[in-house]
């Protein structure tokens, strides 16, 4: 007979494994408020490639983890239908995973709310029936998480390795996943210093997760100097995301007065043809090269323009969790997130007071958020830290449920005898 908790386990399972296929053989197909060609980005077209001939040119897309994982996939013979099934079946890992890591932190029903909660977020789901990272990435950034959790209850250098391994497959799948994986190894670095002494001997498996990274990094970077003959960490790009984000958060596509993925983006792209033609070259020939011009203007214009680097970044903190396509799609996820957050400081107020282990989930929400918002603040960008909210504003529900109970309880009569 299964526990209360395996049930629970496989309500979640269940729930986000039916929502999937819907939004996959459904619903994505008939909806019109957002664009449904399938490949936007044109993942399967460099996973073709990188199955044909190899990675021949670095650009941020083609550098990444996912088109590896597409070229996997077409390599045996499957086509992009066994890639929307495994992208359901991320999408049910990243759920089942938020209720797990809710229930270990918090409590069962914590986790089951927040794992529901995912099954049903249109914004997770999404991304799930067509050639988008988001649903690999969240998956990874949730796993990522999990494994953060088993370390902050058993420093080992096990426990250490793992974590250090999904965060960096997060990493090479999106660079926006290093900052959160090195927080948390900072954070217990920092206690290694401070040298507590009810915890833990730490220090081996800090040790670990350095190690890891950089040997899982390592060969990613080598790959890239060997294709450009430059020093690219990771995927090209950076300087694009932080320009771009100068036009983004102007007040017009903040406030949605005018639609940013088309207005802004054209007003972008040719930002970049012009720094390209002023630099004596084609824009996008090189992405590297781009990267080299592009990095020059940025840093001109933090130097030259603080206040309006200030404002780009501010702004972005907000802009990161709602701008979309347009007003109707901006509108759902920025809903959802304030009602999140109302929640999630409730739950936090009362983590924080039961000592419990809240900040696993709000380190990564934080460190994402400033530092995408220092790049280019759009709402797709916060996909893969929602569970993390998720599971705050989870509890803080579960809060709010116990003090009705509680309330009602206090004003029933009594019952004589």
């Amino acid at each position: 007979m299964p526990s209360r908790s395996e049930r629970l386990v496989w309500v979640v399972a269940t729930v986000a494994l039916v929502a999937a296929l819907l939004m996959v053989h459904v619903v994505f197909r008939w909806q019109g408020l957002v664009a449904n060609s399938g490949d936007p980005y044109n993942y399967g077209k460099i996973a073709h490639g990188l199955v044909e001939h190899g990675l021949t040119k670095l650009t941020r897309r083609a550098a990444s983890l996912y088109p590896e994982l597409l070229a996997v996939i077409y390599r045996v013979g499957l086509d992009d239908s066994a890639v929307l099934l495994l992208q359901c079946l991320f999408h049910v890992g990243t759920c089942v995973l938020t209720f797990v890591t809710g229930r270990r932190v918090f409590n069962a029903r914590t986790g089951l709310i927040a794992g529901l909660f995912c099954a049903l977020h249109p914004m997770l789901l999404r991304y799930v029936p067509d050639l988008h990272m988001e649903s690999f990435l969240t998956f990874l950034f949730v796993v990522t998480v999990w494994r953060a959790v088993h370390f902050h209850e058993h420093p080992s250098i096990r426990n250490g390795v793992s974590f250090a391994v999904a965060g960096t497959l997060a990493t090479l799948c999106k660079g926006v996943a290093l900052p959160m994986t090195v927080a948390f190894m900072g954070y217990w670095a920092f206690r290694c210093w401070r040298k507590r002494p009810h915890a833990a001997a730490p220090l081996p498996g800090v040790a670990a997760i350095a190690l890891t990274i950089a040997l899982m990094i390592a060969p990613w970077t080598y790959r890239n100097y060997q294709l450009s003959g430059k020093v690219v960490l990771l995927t090209p790009g950076t300087p694009d995301a932080f320009l771009r984000g100068y036009i983004f958060t102007r007040l017009e596509f903040a406030t949605l007065q005018q639609p940013p993925y088309t207005v802004a983006e054209n007003e972008s792209n040719a930002l970049f043809r012009r720094i390209a033609h002023d630099n004596g070259v084609e824009w996008e020939a090189d992405e590297t090269v781009d990267d080299e011009n592009n990095r020059k203007v940025m840093k001109q214009w933090i130097v030259e323009r603080p206040l309006d680097t200030l404002r780009k970044c501010v702004v972005g903190l907000f802009t990161f969790w709602y701008v979309m396509t347009s007003f109707e799609t901006s509108l759902v996820p920025l809903l959802l997130a304030i009602v999140s957050f109302i929640f999630a400081a409730i739950g936090i107020k009362r983590a924080y007071e039961e000592k419990k282990a809240f900040w696993i989930f709000l380190l990564p929400l934080v460190v994402t958020n400033v530092c995408v918002a220092a790049l280019i603040p759009l709402g797709r960008y916060s996909v893969p830290i929602l569970p993390f909210l998720a599971v705050l504003a989870a509890f803080g529900v579960d809060t709010s449920l116990d003090r009705r109970r509680a309330a009602s309880s206090a004003g029933r009569p009594a019952v004589s005898a």
